[in-house]
């Protein structure tokens, strides 16, 4: 068991007879985000974001944010990203060097993206602006069949380590068509899980258009918009989607499915990609 995510608190703990004992806690601490750009002698640096994150995987969270963001296209578009030494908490500053060939305007960011672990789209200026930014829809979503949907669940008992010893995380998972397990990657807000995800796939250079994202939480406007910036056709949900994210998934192509429990999911948007073994009744 890793314990970078991990501390230790003294509770009280309540049930036929109050004990107090030490309790494993989910750490979360802030991250800053600094982007160094421009020409030789001319490169500059900019704070970028500030993310509330458990640590651990951070220059996948910083890579992966990048990519969502669309601020760089590609895993190439990064020379290197390690921690800044000379800053007053190191382990809690990442620098994200760009290729001299980037052309990064911090104009654009002046806004500084602030993210607490969970807030996700707050922050952002405007909702339309983020749209313009999205690919146009390529490709064919993948065919999926329902029984392979209905046992991803039970595959991942048995990763989320930092979860089963603390409660206190999100996950996000890339499977593959026949429903495999291939890369998992956990921190306590749900867009930092799938940003890391994101990262570590970038920095392998995978192809995610045919691959399934399954998340932990409820799948919101900009989970989707993250997905939809790598080239995710398939993303399956715990939680609930919200309008936006079904608009976006629509207009995305994107196939999403949401309440997936151990016999029963709903989807939402790309109903012709799953290939179905029950008998369709319409009310």
């Amino acid at each position: 068991m890793s314990t970078l995510g991990i501390s230790t608190a003294k509770i009280l703990k309540v049930n036929t007879k109050t004990t107090e004992v030490n309790d494993l806690i989910v750490r979360e601490e802030p991250l800053e985000i600094r982007v160094g750009y421009g020409l030789g002698t001319q490169r500059k640096e900019f704070s970028l974001a500030v993310t509330m994150r458990t640590p651990g995987a951070d220059e996948e969270l910083a890579r992966g944010f990048l990519l969502s963001e669309g601020i760089v296209k590609s895993n190439t578009d990064i020379l290197a990203a390690k921690y800044c030494m000379q800053a007053k908490h190191p382990e809690n500053t990442l620098k994200v060097e760009l290729n001299t060939e980037i052309l990064f305007d911090p104009k654009k960011f002046q806004r500084n993206f602030y993210a607490t672990s969970s807030c996700g789209v707050c922050g952002k200026a405007v909702l339309e602006a983020i749209s313009s930014e999205l690919p146009t829809p390529s490709g064919t979503s993948p065919q999926i069949h329902q029984n392979m949907i209905l046992n991803l669940n039970d595959q991942l008992k048995a990763h989320q380590n930092t979860f089963k010893y603390t409660g206190g995380l999100h996950a996000a998972t890339l499977f593959d068509q026949e429903g495999k397990l291939l890369i998992l990657r956990e921190d306590i807000g749900r867009h930092n899980a799938l940003d890391k995800l994101i990262g570590v796939c970038g920095m392998r250079q995978m192809d995610f258009s045919d691959k399934i994202l399954w998340l932990s939480g409820r799948m919101g406007f900009e989970m989707v918009q993250k997905s939809a910036m790598i080239g995710i056709k398939t993303i399956v949900a715990l939680g609930a989607p919200s309008s936006l994210a079904i608009e976006l998934a629509q207009q995305q192509h994107i196939t999403i499915i949401g309440f997936l429990k151990k016999d029963s999911f709903n989807i939402y948007s790309g109903k012709e990609n799953v290939i179905l073994e029950t008998q369709q009744v319409k009310q």
